[in-house]
Order: structure tokens, then sequence, then C-alpha cells
């Protein structure tokens, strides 16, 4: 009898185990599309509406990427009236391994804010670029097999940061795995892993850990779905004064499914129009894509040829030319480039981290963009 219970209960056990699967959250083929509607959050989490705009993600491959085989999921965003047009500039990575689904932590989104606070010189031996850039990495951010309400700690850093005093500085990334909640959306009502991730930063006075910020973040995943709704609450910061630094505050994002975007066919005609698209990812470590289109020939910006020649020139922050990519006579379509800071010929090898600008010239059309390599 007690046998039988044994082998019941080992049953039962590996029952849950297969339902808690990561692998059973992500989609399993590739195409799939998730359509979003992104709201910005003012600092008392109100909905600012005026400001809202929507995102495409598309489940694109999988591919190795930083040790893993990750699941690959291109993003673009923007206005509803153009979403569907634009090009995908940048890439999610996601990866499953038994009841953990990782995420891999990238600072792309925010490096622009990073390079801001390090141009405000608030501690000049203090590098947030740096620091932040060190703290890129895999991290297994939804447990699924995770107790409701037991925390993990993904990661703890200890540094410092002078301000008006030297602070000895804690930064943690903590998850925690909630109550299962069944939400509605526009596939329906669906029955959800819910996921508290934040952000802790704290000080310590004498011995006592003092948290001063932190960053919450809700994140709802449903099977074959992957993450449905994803809330950031916005804050009003004020309490920091006593370390000289003044109130302030940090816009929340409320991202959900929608049925506003509405699918069309695809135009596979002929381009009319030159387009110089971000390249991606961006930034990039070593290499990176760079895609560019090329309207009809008889184009007057190409002056009239059958044909005509096309330059992509990579500069650096002074303007110095640091490699020819592309210098030759093309046709109309669309074209990509890959770029590798530690292998293109060019006179400049093994760049150094920094902000580089690649300009496309055909004809009488010139656009330049921004990309930021970051070792």
């Amino acid at each position: 009898m007690k046998k039988l219970i044994t082998i019941y209960c080992l049953l039962v056990l590996a029952g849950l185990s297969n339902a808690q699967q990561a692998s059973d959250y992500f989609p399993s083929q590739t195409g799939f599309e998730w359509k979003l509607k992104a709201i910005p959050l003012d600092s008392a989490s109100n909905p600012i509406n005026s400001l809202a705009y929507y995102r495409i993600d598309r489940f694109e491959s999988q591919a190795n990427y930083e040790g893993k085989l990750a699941n690959v999921v291109q993003t673009k965003s923007g206005p509803l009236q153009t979403i569907q047009q634009q090009p995908f500039l940048d890439s999610l990575f996601f990866h499953t391994d038994g009841s953990d689904g990782y995420s891999y932590l990238s600072i792309s989104n925010f490096i622009e804010f990073l390079m801001e606070l390090d141009s405000l010189g608030i501690d000049p031996n203090f590098n947030f670029v740096e620091f932040f850039t060190s703290l890129q990495d895999w991290y297994s951010l939804y447990r699924f097999g995770s107790t409701v309400g037991s925390e993990y700690t993904l990661l703890q850093v200890d540094t410092s940061i002078t301000i008006t005093t030297t602070l000895p500085l804690r930064v943690k990334y903590i998850g925690t795995r909630l109550t299962d909640e069944t939400i509605p959306t526009v596939l329906g009502n669906l029955n959800c892993k819910k996921f508290l991730i934040e952000w802790i930063i704290s000080t310590f006075i004498f011995t006592q850990e003092i948290e001063l910020l932190t960053l919450p973040n809700t994140v709802w995943i449903a099977p074959d779905n992957w993450i449905v709704q994803d809330i950031i609450p916005g804050q009003y910061i004020d309490d920091l004064t006593l370390f000289g630094i003044d109130p302030f505050s940090i816009p929340g994002l409320d991202v959900r499914l929608t049925d506003d975007i509405v699918s069309v066919e695809n135009d596979e005609s002929t381009p009319t129009k030159f387009a110089l698209e971000q390249n991606y990812p961006n930034p990039f470590n070593p290499s990176t894509k760079i895609r560019y289109t090329i309207p009809n020939s008889s184009n007057p910006l190409l002056g009239g040829a059958r044909g005509g020649l096309v330059t992509l020139k990579l500069y650096n922050i002074l303007g110095k030319e640091i490699a020819i990519l592309v210098n030759e006579e093309q046709s109309a379509g669309t074209y990509e480039i890959e770029f590798n800071a530690d292998a293109h010929s060019g006179s400049f090898r093994n760049l150094p981290s920094g902000v580089y600008f690649y300009k496309l010239q055909a004809g009488s059309f010139v656009e330049t963009k921004k990309m930021i390599l970051m070792k």
C-alpha cells in the first residue's frame, strides 16, 4: 500500500513538473507575433493616453546568443498609422531551460539615459555605462516552478558612488513568483503565471541596509503566448534629499495585447523611397547589421541613371572616416550588410567602445545615423 502511495505521489509530482516547463509558455512556431499597445504612466501611475504608442514583436528564429540557444524576438514600435510599415530595429532574447525562463538583460533601451548621467559628472570616478554594461547577461527571471510568494535573487553587486559624500551602494535584481491570475485580453481570458521583477538600490548606515530606490515590473505570462501584459508603475521620488538628490519623477509604462493593429498585405512592389534603418542590435559587440533601401533607379535623386553609385561609410565621433562599408553601383531594392568592429578591413581595427556614425549617400540623397559599440 505504501509503495502504491509513493508511486502515485511521484506521478503527481511528475505531472506538476511537466506543467511547469517554461517551454510550455513560449510559442512553439517562429512567425508568432505579439501586437501591443504601450501607454506611458505619470508619477502617480495615471495613464497618459495622448502619448500611447504601439509595438509589434515577432518570434523570428532560434540562434546561439551569448552562450545559450535563444528564441530571437524582433521588435519595433511607433504610431498606429505607420507601425505595420516600419522595419524591425531591435531584438529581444529569451531562453527556456526546465522550469526556468531566461531573458537577456541588455541596456540598449536606456543607453542614452546612462550616457546622459555620465555627462553630468555626478561622480567623475563612476561610469554608469560601464557599470550597467558589466551587468548584461542571461537571468532566470521567470521561475515557473518556484513557490508562490518566494523571492529569489538574480543579481547582487556592491559598489560606491560619490555625490556630496561617498555612499556604499548595493544593486540587487530580485524576482518573485506571485499568485496565478486570469486576466482579460483581446485573445480572451488567459490564465497566467505572474511575476514581480525588481531592481533595488540601497545604501548602508552603519550596518543597516536602507533601500533608496525600488523599480518594480509586474509581468503576466500565458501558455503558448509568453508575456501578454507588462506593467511598470510610475513613481515620484522625494526621499533622497538627505543625500543631495533633488526630488524627481520616474515614468511608468503599461503594455498589453491589442487588436488595434490591423494586418495589411505586404507590398512587394519596387521601392519608391530611400530608407536608412537603425542598425541592430544597437548597442552592439562586436557585430551589427545595417539595412537600407534604394528606390527605382529612375528616381531623380539618382540622376535618372539606370543604377547609381551607393556609398555607406563609418565615422568616429570626431568625424574621421573609419571604414567604407559599401562603394558600388546598386539597383533598386533593400540591402543588408554586417559590420564587425573587430574584423573589418579598414585602417582602424579593434575599435574601442564609443559612439560612431554611419552615412548612406546615393546621388543627392544623404542620411546619417548613430550607433554605439560597447565592449
